[in-house]
């Protein structure tokens, strides 16, 4: 065969390749999927409901690591402009609730540097590894109930430390598993489960006394 006629078999194949590839069915985009490509083409009301449907839980991730309300709506907003930035840079390996609090973590540790106050966060959210998580304390279903119920919520978690609050919020307040908190913090499995644990015993301590001052009324 000619080298003209190779070429043209080759041509051929290709062709018949890529209409093989054509006809056949694409995977199904979930709604995150379509979400994120609509608004990499532009729309504006995608992008609008997006900040909409995460803006509560960057909050919660900003507030309990910043400490400072004034601060939030503003690093909210930085949040968001680093999301619309980015996003042509996701990739699904995680989800993207978890891709954005993690933007958001990132911009709060990012304000916590320009403060000089990043060295007191670290020290104080790497708690001992070797803790793990005990029996002790209200179990995981009955402390989400209290929390989502908002018992005492406000006085049992000013208990607890900024690390502790930030990862109790994203735990039973968020239903981020361990692995997804991991995926925000950057912190060790083991480093996240003494923090639960630490906070499920000061809130233990907190809904007795709480209990126990209802029953003296």
């Amino acid at each position: 065969m000619s080298l003209l006629g190779e070429a043209l078999a080759a041509l051929r194949r290709r062709h018949r390749q890529d209409a093989a590839a054509a006809t056949t069915p694409a995977e199904p985009l979930d709604a995150d999927q379509v979400l994120v490509r609509a608004i990499i083409d532009g729309s504006q009301p995608a992008f609008a409901q997006l900040v909409e449907t995460h803006q509560r839980t960057c909050a919660h991730v900003i507030g309990r690591m910043v400490g400072d309300r004034d601060q939030v709506a503003d690093l909210l907003q930085e949040t968001f402009l680093a999301v619309f930035r980015q996003l042509h840079r996701f990739r699904f390996e995680s989800s993207l609730r978890t891709w954005i609090s993690r933007v958001a973590y990132t911009t709060a540790l990012q304000y916590l540097r320009r403060r000089r106050l990043e060295a007191q966060w670290m020290v104080a959210v790497q708690a001992p590894e070797e803790l793990g998580v005990g029996d002790d304390g209200p179990g995981p279903a009955e402390l989400s109930e209290t929390l989502q119920a908002g018992r005492h919520l406000g006085a049992a978690l000013e208990r607890l430390s900024a690390p502790q609050r930030l990862i109790v919020g994203l735990h039973y307040l968020e239903d981020f598993d361990l692995a997804e908190i991991e995926q925000v913090t950057g912190l060790a499995r083991g480093t996240i489960k003494s923090h639960l644990y630490r906070a499920r015993q000061v809130l233990k301590q907190e809904l007795v006394r709480h209990a126990t001052a209802g029953e003296l009324l």
